[in-house]
C-alpha cells in the first residue's frame, strides 16, 4: 500500500507541475482554469482513498464544515463585513447565490489536509487549532494574488485586505476546534502531502503573478 501511495504522490506531483505550465502559458490557460474544479476534486478524492481509518465522527464534521464554510462565504459575498469586500469569478464552476459550490469543498479540504498534517505532531488540541489556522492563513496568502489573476475571486480595487486574513485564521481555527470536539486527530499521509504540493504549487504562482 505505501508503495502504491508513493506512486500516487509522485503522479499528482507531475500533474501539479504541468498544471504551473498550464497556468503561466498565456495560450493554456483557458484549459488549465476549465480543469481547475475536477482537480480540486479529484485530490480530495484521493486523500480519502488512502485514508487509513475512518471513522463516521471525522467524515460527518469535515462535511459540516464544508457546509458552515460554504455559508460563511455567502455572507462573506453578501455583506462584505467577514472577509472584506469580493466576489466569484467563473473558475470554480457552478454557483448558488453568487457563491461556488466547491468553496465549502475547499473549506473542507484545507482541514482536512492541514489537520491530517498537525495530528501526529501536536497534541495539545487548542494549540493545533491555533496551528492549523495560522497554516491556512500563510497558504492563503500566497493563493490570494493567484485567485485574482485567474479569476478564482476578485477583490474591490485589487487589493486584499488584513481582514481577510484575520477572518482566515479565526474561522480556519474555529473549524479545527469543531474537528478536535468530535474526533480524535487522524494522520494522513497522502492528505498532508497534498496541503504542500497544492502550497508549493501557489508559492510559484505567486512569484509569476508578482514578476509578470
Amino acid at each position: 500500500m505505501q508503495t502504491v501511495e508513493n506512486r500516487f504522490i509522485v503522479v499528482i506531483v507531475i500533474i501539479y507541475l504541468v498544471g504551473i505550465l498550464g497556468f503561466v502559458i498565456p495560450s493554456l490557460n483557458p484549459i488549465f482554469i476549465a480543469l481547475t474544479p475536477y482537480n480540486l476534486i479529484g485530490s480530495f478524492i484521493v486523500a480519502w482513498i488512502f485514508h487509513k481509518k475512518w471513522e463516521i465522527t471525522h467524515v460527518t464534521t469535515l462535511l459540516l464544515i464544508g457546509v458552515l464554510g460554504f455559508f460563511v462565504e455567502l455572507l462573506g459575498v453578501k455583506t462584505g463585513l467577514i472577509f472584506g469586500n469580493y466576489h466569484y469569478g467563473a473558475t470554480f464552476g457552478a454557483k448558488w447565490q453568487e457563491v461556488p459550490y466547491l468553496i465549502g469543498l475547499n473549506w473542507a479540504a484545507m482541514v482536512f489536509y492541514t489537520s491530517s498534517f498537525l495530528a501526529p505532531r501536536i497534541k495539545n488540541t487548542v494549540v493545533r487549532a491555533f496551528a492549523g489556522g495560522a497554516l491556512m492563513t500563510i497558504y492563503d496568502f500566497f493563493l490570494e494574488p493567484v485567485a485574482m489573476r485567474f479569476d478564482f475571486w476578485h477583490w474591490k480595487s485589487n487589493i486584499v485586505p488584513m481582514q481577510n486574513y484575520a477572518a482566515w485564521f479565526v474561522f480556519a481555527t474555529l473549524f479545527h476546534l469543531l474537528l478536535s470536539s468530535t474526533s480524535k486527530p487522524i494522520k494522513n499521509r497522502m492528505a498532508s502531502t497534498l496541503f504542500f504540493i497544492q502550497g508549493g504549487f501557489f508559492i510559484v504562482l505567486y512569484v509569476f503573478v508578482r514578476l509578470f
